[in-house]
């Protein structure tokens, strides 16, 4: 980040620049009064920084977000080994459910994009 701010420094206050800007274009402080550091040029470039969350490959796999703001989810137990199977037990496990309001706390936090 440091060198980024440096190198965003360099750019603005270099030479070639300089000349564009004549002394009349630039406006007057006077000294009593305090400096705004809103424009100055390294507030902008951590201003323009922007960080972004990455989603959680797991969640996204298992849970999708629906515009209620719940979590849908499959239910396991359907995929393979259930010759055994009650038939009952297996339709209910093809059913998705909602994940509770616990889990979707944790899952906010784990997809802030959905």
């Amino acid at each position: 980040m440091a060198s980024f701010i440096r190198s965003t420094l360099a750019l603005a206050w270099s030479p070639l620049k300089s000349s564009l800007y004549s002394s009349a274009a630039l406006p007057t402080v006077s000294a009593s009064a305090p400096v705004s550091t809103t424009n100055s040029v390294l507030c902008n470039a951590v201003r323009h920084m922007s960080y972004k969350l990455k989603t959680n490959s797991a969640a996204k796999k298992r849970f999708v977000a629906l515009p209620s703001g719940k979590f849908k989810h499959w239910r396991s137990g359907k995929r393979h080994i259930n010759t055994g199977m009650d038939r009952n037990r297996l339709n209910k496990a093809g059913i998705a459910s909602f994940a509770t309001p616990r889990q979707s706390k944790h899952l906010r936090r784990l997809m802030p994009y959905a």
